[in-house]
């Protein structure tokens, strides 16, 4: 009769406590929907390069001088990474950690030093050390617990071979 390997156990985070995104403005005691924190700082941080990126460019270039129309160009983009830095993605994880995830990938030790080929080795090798201690203090206590385990039918007390 042989054993079947057992259902690998499955846990679910219904709640997500860990990644629930973080409210910063209440009113009172009446909490209201508020801004991410997180993607604010995100969408700052990059409104603010952006703005200056723009600004200096439009200097050499007058068709991106302040009009209605560059304005969308002006600060449309930082309120998309506002609204896209918080929200999840298809793998589950937000924009943040997915870049926490893809900056660990490319920049690992073995992959800077090129030695993260990517393909399976042609041959696996082995090596098992096996090890008994001599100690007659070290014996006496294993084979009590042998004993032990005997008693109460435990496979561990199974007949040496």
């Amino acid at each position: 009769m042989s054993q079947e390997a057992p259902e690998p156990l499955v846990a679910y985070d219904h709640t997500d406590l860990v990644n629930r995104p973080k409210r910063i403005w209440n009113w009172g005691n009446i909490p209201l929907p508020g801004l991410l924190l997180p993607a604010l700082g995100a969408a700052f941080g990059f409104g603010l390069v952006w703005l200056i990126t723009l600004f200096t460019v439009s200097a050499f270039l007058p068709f991106l001088g302040m009009s209605m129309w560059t304005s969308i160009l002006y600060f449309g983009p930082p309120f998309a990474v506002y609204f896209v830095w918080g929200r999840p993605l298809p793998s589950a994880l937000t924009l943040s950690q997915q870049i926490v995830v893809w900056t660990d990938w490319w920049f690992q030790p073995k992959r800077l030093q090129g030695l993260a080929a990517d393909q399976e080795p042609e041959q696996l090798h082995w090596q098992v050390i096996l090890f008994a201690p001599g100690s007659p203090r070290w014996q006496a206590r294993y084979e009590a617990a042998r004993r032990a385990a005997a008693e109460r039918g435990s496979a561990f007390a199974a007949a040496r071979r």
